[in-house]
């Protein structure tokens, strides 16, 4: 057994005069008595003897011996046969994976607490010269302390290590406790990880790398696809995508139940064969949207892949106001128009003013709501309206908004931007165009995006970002033009509808934990934050119109929200800061600016409780932990004391 402090066992030499006070003669003093009577048997004990006669208690002697070298030993500080190297740089990586919380049936501890408990056993063998770092490889890799001699703070942060949701990265972990120490003789990183099926590949068996592998196989069922999308034919339908598996050698029945803002949409049996998968696709309808839950009613060895969520969004109703000229009724853009679900659609002449719309007879073709869509279709209002607009437009805009060109000798539609959301699912290119024209958007509007473009570049179909309201530009005369014939105009309309009010024609699909992912933001603010479902906000960074968002490690409702509509909490609150209502709450009272996202597991290789078997060299594995060899030695020697106390006490007595 290698010792750390070889140079305490000098501390033997003091066997010498415990030998020689043993063996020591002592001369005896003369004392005058009453009575020889009790005397003479003392004197017999006590009478000079000779060298072989002090000798005759050997076995106290010996006793004696042993314990000197016992607590010689154990200031030298043996090391067990694990702790051989010294100078060692220790990093611990501890999984903290979704499939860590799984309980283990024989100590009722879930897979993360066995782990944390082993590595601090790790933890408290730390020798002098020694350092440690701690590690944790769940949804993200986190260097929780840096190389460290001191072994309580690795204990203290091990114990404050808590379970995440996300999957494991244990890889990584281990490429990032390679940066923190880069001396490969001195290096030893500990994995402590349930090893699943699916981390074979992460198995290094390198000569740093060694091995804990937790808990027992067990049984579960997971749901593994969770999406949902908006139906491309019914406006408030939608389709659900659905996936369930059996992670087990058994198989299994069980039910599924879907909710929808806790209203039971439907109960679906399922039955499963050992390692089988069951699919479907369910279809629905809903204008208000919610959140759709759905949760597997099943007793297995994780809780957290048998709910998963998913975010409808509500289809409200728009209302619309058609404004036309007596002569030109547009016919074609009001049967579109009518045929749109979820349009409130009123027509009314140019002539006779806004009266229909709110607003006075006679007026500008303002309408006072703002809250609608004003389509003006061969006329022109005086000024721009306080709300989205869309321009058939024949003539120039209002002061400082657009210029019309002349007229286009051939306006066939050379090109179009395939990436805007307005032309999606739509392919205009070779469409006659009658009566278009080029169009020349003032900078104070607005800066303009081209939609469609002719052979000759002139803009024909132009979008406007402002303050006030989105605004559409397309220069066409719809009676002789093809366009109103084509399928295209009807989709190009309703894609309109979606973009005026920020509306997705596609579902935002459920986010996975663990995932660096980047979300659409369709709004000018750039200061968006992210609140999880406990309420904890943090920033999110957007840049073309997108949100990145680093991965979280909770599955459940997030919400992206813009931080000035967030409300402050009330004066009789007594929330931390930073803590808010959840933000499902917060949506539904309709107070913040944003949208919902869900976050599920959806991981069959973490929801896989099956470990691994996988042969994992045995000079790879380390120690347990527990006391060191030193403690064990003290306790020895102390058993010895007690045992040569009680010989001397025996031979006193007899």
């Amino acid at each position: 057994m290698p010792l750390a402090s070889p140079e305490r066992m000098w501390w033997l030499w003091i066997a010498i005069p415990i030998i020689g006070f043993y063996i020591l003669k002592t001369r005896l003093r003369r004392r005058s008595v009453a009575t020889l009577l009790f005397w003479d048997q003392l004197f017999e004990e006590k009478r000079q003897r000779s060298l072989w006669q002090n000798l005759r208690h050997w076995l106290s002697l010996l006793l004696q011996l042993v314990f000197v070298a016992l607590v010689v030993l154990a200031l030298a500080d043996p090391l067990w046969r694990s702790q051989d190297d010294s100078g060692h740089e220790w990093i611990l990586v501890v999984d903290n994976s979704a499939s860590m919380q799984a309980i283990d049936p024989e100590t009722g501890q879930t897979r993360l607490q066995l782990a944390i408990q082993r590595a601090i056993g790790v933890a408290r063998g730390l020798r002098p010269g020694e350092q440690m770092a701690l590690v944790t490889a769940g949804s993200s890799v986190r260097v929780l302390v840096g190389m460290s001699d001191f072994a309580p703070a690795i204990e203290d942060a091990l114990a404050s290590i808590d379970s995440t949701d996300g999957p494991t990265r244990v890889r990584e972990a281990i490429e990032a406790a390679r940066r923190l120490a880069d001396d490969e003789q001195r290096r030893q990183i500990v994995v402590f990880s349930d090893l699943g099926i699916s981390d074979r590949s992460n198995i290094d068996q390198t000569p740093d790398v060694r091995w804990e592998v937790i808990g027992a196989s067990q049984s579960n069922v997971a749901i593994t696809r969770f999406q949902v999308r908006r139906s491309t034919v019914d406006p408030i339908g939608y389709a659900l995508l659905v996936e369930v598996q059996n992670l087990s050698d058994e198989p299994i029945q069980t039910r599924l139940t879907l909710t929808l803002n806790d209203d039971l949409v439907d109960v679906l049996p399922i039955k499963l064969d050992a390692d089988g998968q069951w699919r479907r696709t369910i279809d629905g309808a809903s204008r208000v949207g919610g959140v759709l839950k759905a949760v597997l009613d099943v007793d297995d060895g994780l809780d957290v892949d048998n709910m998963a969520h998913a975010i409808v969004p509500a289809r409200p109703l728009v209302p619309v106001t058609l404004v036309t000229q007596a002569d030109s009724p547009s016919f074609y853009l009001r049967t579109v128009l009518e045929s749109i679900p979820l349009i409130e659609l009123t027509v009314i002449d140019a002539a006779q003013g806004i009266d229909s719309a709110g607003g006075d007879a006679g007026g500008d073709l303002v309408p006072d709501d703002t809250s609608g869509l004003v389509v003006y279709s061969g006329t022109v209002p005086g000024q721009m309206p306080p709300c989205p607009a869309l321009f058939i437009a024949t003539a120039d805009g209002p002061a400082s908004a657009w210029k019309l060109g002349d007229s286009i000798a051939t306006p066939l539609v050379a090109k179009q931007d395939k990436n805007s959301p307005l032309l999606r699912h739509v392919q205009l290119q070779n469409v006659l165009l009658a009566g278009g024209r080029d169009i020349d958007v003032d900078e104070s509007f607005g800066q303009p995006t081209t939609l469609l473009e002719t052979a000759d570049g002139s803009r024909v179909l132009v979008s406007v970002e402002r303050p006030e309201g989105r605004v559409i530009v397309l220069t066409a005369n719809l009676d002789d033009s093809d366009l109103p014939l084509r399928i295209a105009f009807p989709v190009m309309m309703t894609n309109a509808m979606n973009w005026f009010f920020r509306q997705s024609g596609d579902m935002n699909p459920a986010l996975g934990t663990g995932q660096l992912t980047t979300v659409p933001w369709d709004r000018d603010d750039e200061s968006v934050v992210l609140m999880s479902p406990d309420g904890t906000t943090r920033k999110v960074t957007v840049s073309r119109q997108n949100a990145s968002i680093s991965p979280v490690d909770r599955t459940g409702i997030y919400g992206l929200f813009v931080p000035e509509s967030i409300p402050d909490p009330g004066p009789g609150e007594t929330k931390s800061p930073g803590v808010l209502a959840s933000p499902q709450d917060l949506k539904s009272s309709g107070v913040v600016q944003g949208d919902l996202l869900a976050v599920n597991v959806c991981d069959a290789g973490e929801s896989d409780l099956r470990v691994a078997d996988v042969a994992v060299p045995q000079q790879a594995m380390v120690s347990h932990g527990g006391a060191p060899a030193w403690f064990y030695l003290l306790m020895l020697a102390i058993g010895l004391v007690i045992g040569e106390w009680a010989l001397f006490n025996r031979r006193t007595v007899a």
